[in-house]
């Protein structure tokens, strides 16, 4: 009897993880696009869930990546890692990588620009887009 009352526990508690580890999924699911990678038409995405955008990067040019107007409907993260390189070489190149986090529902258009911040009338030198509705 008491293998059996243990056995059940074990089965139950296993159902439960597996339940919970598949919603936890469904809030964590990340879009990842490059440069090379339109995004679609309308992108939709539900709350929690990520946009994650990866470009080259070297900012020693004085060009960086940045969004061209803030966002109301996203958490934003920017990183930037740069390549390995030998010790005393400058100039060297990275990746940027933007995190979008749905925060709340409603349609957003994501821009981000390659520019210099001192040349604020030139045309960006590289740009990307997302429009996102958010459920």
């Amino acid at each position: 009897m008491k293998s059996m009352v243990l056995l059940a526990t074990m089965v139950l508690s296993l159902g439960l993880t597996a339940c919970q580890s598949s919603s936890t999924n469904a809030l964590e699911q990340t879009h990842h696009y490059s440069l090379n990678q339109k995004c679609p038409t309308l992108l939709v995405m539900k709350v929690g869930e990520v946009l994650q955008f990866n470009v080259p990067e070297n900012p020693t040019t004085g060009y960086q990546w940045t969004l061209l107007q803030p966002l109301k409907l996203f958490k934003t993260e920017e990183t930037y890692q740069q390549k390995e390189a030998e010790e005393g070489m400058v100039g060297v190149g990275g990746e940027k990588t933007f995190r979008f986090v749905a925060q709340q529902p409603g349609q957003e258009l994501i821009e981000l620009v390659h520019v210099r911040s001192w040349e604020t009338h030139k045309q960006p030198e590289q740009q990307w887009q997302c429009r996102i509705r958010v459920n």
